[in-house]
């Protein structure tokens, strides 16, 4: 017998109320940090298609995308609103003046666009990479594909007007993933909702790949370029233009 609050329980009662069933796989590990003395820092995540867990190494680049946006509506959203307080200020002090309306306009229409804009930014959006692979984190889940897998890595970019439309901003800059075999997406159905297909931006190029639209105005574009150029320098093809497919009629 052992005492426990409310009373005396049989030990074996005990024993069995203390066991736990062991949890089943998950698809996404959660992030986790050793326990201290451990050699070597590390982050459990969970490739797609099956594939063993990996543990990202201590010095692996984490692109956070969620931070970028943050940062963008916090400079460049305060400072549009912050605008809009004060020509509605003077349009109250001053009177109606067709000028400070079209102002007041202006600076309205830039805040709701970095509202709009960084919309995603408490999703905890981001890339990790170290030499292992890449790993593309969102909504607390963690996709991960080994370089291997890969053939090429790069950013492309649409000019502001193409086939005579404007481009919107948060549609310019992408990190796309170009997989190395055409079984590719068989074994990677997780990244399915980044999967575009439309001709090669570049010769030796296949049409299929993998797009993260990245947020305008940022320093992501650099990030990911550095990070790529020092864990896999050889899957880096670089900065092109690429073209959205023209409009049907």
């Amino acid at each position: 017998m052992k005492w426990l609050p409310g009373g005396w329980q049989r030990a074996d009662r005990v024993e069995q109320e203390r066991a736990t069933v062991p949890a089943g796989p998950r698809n996404t590990a959660r992030y986790t940090s050793n326990p201290a003395g451990a050699a070597e820092p590390a982050t459990r995540v969970q490739p797609g298609g099956g594939h063993r867990p990996t543990l990202l190494s201590a010095d692996a680049h984490d692109v956070d995308v969620s931070a970028s946006s943050f940062k963008a509506l916090l400079i460049g959203g305060g400072i549009s609103g912050l605008l809009t307080v004060l020509v509605a200020a003077a349009l109250v002090n001053n009177g109606n003046s067709v000028g400070l309306w079209i102002w007041q306009l202006v600076f309205g229409v830039i805040f709701l666009w970095f509202l709009t804009a960084s919309r995603g930014m408490l999703n905890s959006r981001g890339f990790l990479l170290d030499r292992s692979g890449f790993y593309a984190r969102t909504r607390g889940e963690v996709f991960g594909v080994t370089w291997d897998e890969i053939k090429a890595v790069g950013v492309g970019t649409l000019p502001w007007i193409q086939h005579r439309r404007p481009v919107v901003p948060e549609r310019r800059h992408a990190l796309e993933i170009y997989p190395a075999d055409p079984g590719f997406a068989s074994r990677h159905p997780e990244l399915d909702r980044w999967r575009v297909e439309e001709q090669p931006s570049m010769p030796g190029l296949p049409g299929e790949r993998y797009r993260f639209h990245l947020p305008p105005f940022s320093r992501l574009p650099k990030e990911l370029e550095d990070a790529v150029q020092t864990v896999a320098p050889q899957k880096w093809i670089g900065r092109y233009k690429r073209e959205l497919p023209p409009p049907q009629a």
